[in-house]
């Protein structure tokens, strides 16, 4: 799927991890200026060979019932996306709403000669460096929200953890078609990426009445 079928949907009144995953989006998109896309939350999809094998990979939903693969590839140019962990804690507190607990990553994937003309050295750290101080920077999130940095992994195998590729390269058995090619074109220079771990916690502000 190219570029210009791709739609980033905004909601017009998100609440809890919504809301907070739309203000970093935002955030991302207007400060660094590499970025093509700032995807939202993907989802685990399942595909199912012919040989009998699983292949797990991220997607972003696309409206009208259709989704997007996340995997390493040159159709989005530079882009992120949100992997959410379960469970999400839930922490009762006294005369207010209830404070919620996620756990989760955003993954970068880029193309390095998009950003540096430089082609001698690897612009890897310059880039966590720009990406950690978006991250950091205070009133990335608007609502009632705390973003705490945990781990950053730079390994292809552990940038795209939890999903078939992770497996691929820790000496687990596929025969999945195409894998060749996505390690051959996507795990060298110019590509790269990272993927930074994180916990947010976050309540709502007010109760939500149904009359």
């Amino acid at each position: 799927m190219k570029e210009n079928s791709v739609q980033i949907r905004f909601k017009e009144d998100p609440v809890l991890l919504d809301k907070i995953l739309q203000d970093m989006q935002k955030s991302l998109m207007n400060r660094l200026k590499w970025l093509n896309y700032a995807f939202g939350r993907a989802y685990k999809l399942v595909e199912h060979r012919p040989d009998g094998n699983k292949f797990i990979y991220p997607a972003m939903y696309n409206g009208n019932g259709e989704y997007v693969s996340l995997l390493p590839n040159d159709n989005f140019g530079n882009f992120s996306w949100f992997d959410i962990y379960d469970p999400q804690k839930i922490t009762e507190v006294v005369q207010s709403l209830p404070q919620y607990t996620f756990s989760g990553a955003i993954i970068f994937w880029y193309d390095l000669s998009s950003i540096y003309e430089d082609e001698t050295v690897m612009h890897t750290e310059e880039v966590k460096d720009e990406i950690m101080r978006v991250l950091t920077t205070p009133g990335l999130i608007t609502t009632t929200g705390k973003l705490v940095i945990n781990d950053i992994y730079e390994r292809f195998e552990n940038i795209y953890k939890g999903y078939s590729i992770e497996k691929i390269y820790n000496n687990y058995t596929y025969k999945g078609e195409g894998i060749q090619d996505i390690d051959k074109q996507f795990f060298m220079y110019p590509y790269a990426g990272i993927r930074i771990e994180f916990t947010l916690t976050t309540r709502e502000l007010c109760q939500r009445y149904i009359l």
